[in-house]
């Protein structure tokens, strides 16, 4: 497996901010919280660094349009699996990224303490052959 470093183009979207409903706790799944998501979509090369075409990138807004389906719509316990949902679909739905990877953060995690978030950072390439379990809770 090739890792983040590996590839020298990349596309950041950072500070992705959802409201949504995972969580191991009642309350978590009834009342929801926000989640924060920062991506990182791997290339070998960006085409659209010579040629300033749309088409020869991946489009952010529809990016932007799965994660949030997935934050908001999914109902999962784990933010570990909602990132792997997230770099497990990303991956189906635009061929041209190599590899992703997501950092799902919790800000209001039920954890007594300071913090700024809790946080799980997955990354994927092709060659993984990942896969996740798709059944929802």
């Amino acid at each position: 497996m090739k890792m983040l470093s590996d590839y020298p183009d990349r596309i950041c979207l950072a500070g992705l901010s959802f409201y949504g409903y995972t969580g191991c706790f009642d309350f978590e799944k009834q009342n929801g919280q926000t989640f924060l998501v920062d991506l990182t979509l791997c290339f070998s090369e960006l085409r659209a660094a010579r040629t300033d075409l749309l088409s020869d990138t991946v489009h952010y807004g529809e990016v932007f349009d799965v994660v949030k389906d997935i934050v908001e719509n999914g109902k999962f316990n784990l933010i570990e699996y909602m990132a792997g949902r997230i770099v497990f679909d990303l991956l189906d739905k635009f061929s041209e990224i190599e590899a992703v990877e997501a950092i799902v953060s919790k800000p209001d995690a039920p954890v007594e303490g300071v913090f700024q978030a809790m946080s799980v950072c997955i990354f994927r390439d092709r060659t993984t052959g990942f896969r996740v379990d798709t059944g929802e809770i």
